[in-house]
């Protein structure tokens, strides 16, 4: 229904951001909590609900006006039957999200990959608008993608498209969270760096500044901490930074040979932390694996979204599925 607004929900492992979307893509609300996903399915889905209220207070609305919700995930979502298919950050797996979900605030729910939101929003609203065919790339706790192809979110088969932190660029290489070795995830993300450190000082002996940031506990350490380390020059900082960064940029060469996007993007908490900083390692990577093209044929830009990005977008998704 015209005019209507849109309730956007960004459900990570660790917090809930809810905000109230404007017909027109203005952010009108936000409202965030934790998650606590050990309150189960249901509780999480009450956490998320109070949220919304909360956002919805805000901007002087109530659930009258709102047409519909959408939730980004951190999980490919089958578009058939809205279940989470594999959620290590909440511990789900094949849960059905969407009718749960709808049991509880009793409006129509649209899911979607949390990465995929993130380039949707970027596509549509940021870095990449006016652009056809994008990859998003978004670096935080883990590293997740997302891909847009002539205009349109893909998902592929079951959901499961985008899963880029997952692309293998070392054979045998680093052990990934996922269990398998040689992802891009276990070369640049916020716990491939925690485990740099820790085999670096802990196990090697070597000295940090960022040890009197952490006390050599470096689990669940915050971007702001590497960032501090990284401008006051700490060697191993910059030599950790830099290097995951530079693979980042291979990563994105070789989905330059795939899909040939016109822009790539590049967000998440560790991004935004860092901002232009880690740039040259990008491009620097990109360029000396890039097959073909000129490194000048495909933009490399930074999300400007921010934290917005994953919520707007699963608003974004939200409206374009239910013809909102």
């Amino acid at each position: 229904m015209p005019g209507k607004h849109t309730v956007g929900i960004d459900l990570g492992g660790t917090k809930i951001l809810a905000i109230v979307v404007s017909p027109k893509l203005k952010v009108l609300a936000r409202s965030k909590c934790k998650t606590k996903s050990e309150l189960g399915i249901d509780g999480t889905g009450r956490r998320m609900k109070e949220a919304s209220e909360e956002a919805l207070k805000e901007a002087g609305l109530s659930w009258k006006d709102v047409e519909s919700i959408g939730i980004a995930v951190p999980s490919a979502i089958d578009p058939d039957t809205g279940d989470a298919l594999h959620s290590p950050a909440l511990g789900w797996i094949n849960q059905p999200l969407r009718k749960r979900f709808q049991q509880i605030f009793r409006k129509k729910i649209f899911l979607e990959n949390d990465v995929n939101c993130g380039t949707l929003a970027e596509f549509r609203a940021g870095a990449a608008k006016g652009y056809g065919t994008v990859v998003g790339y978004f670096v935080g706790t883990g590293l997740g993608g997302g891909i847009i192809i002539n205009g349109k979110l893909h998902t592929g088969v079951r959901g499961s498209a985008g899963e880029l932190g997952h692309e293998i660029i070392e054979y045998r290489g680093r052990k990934c969270g996922c269990g398998k070795l040689g992802c891009i995830e276990a070369y640049c993300s916020k716990t491939a760096f925690c485990r740099q450190f820790h085999r670096l000082i802990v196990e090697e002996g070597g000295k940090s500044l960022i040890s009197e940031y952490t006390d050599n506990n470096f689990k669940g350490i915050k971007s702001s901490v590497l960032l501090k380390c990284f401008k006051a020059k700490d060697k191993m900082t910059q030599k950790v930074i830099e290097k995951g960064f530079y693979f980042l940029g291979l990563a994105a060469a070789n989905q330059a040979s795939i899909i040939a996007p016109e822009c790539i993007v590049f967000g998440g908490g560790v991004v935004e932390a860092f901002q232009k900083s880690v740039m040259p390692y990008i491009r620097k990577g990109f360029t000396e694996n890039l097959f073909a093209l000129s490194p000048d044929d495909i933009k490399l830009k930074l999300s400007v979204l921010g934290d917005d990005a994953v919520p707007v977008g699963a608003a974004i998704y939200a409206m374009e599925k239910g013809e909102v």
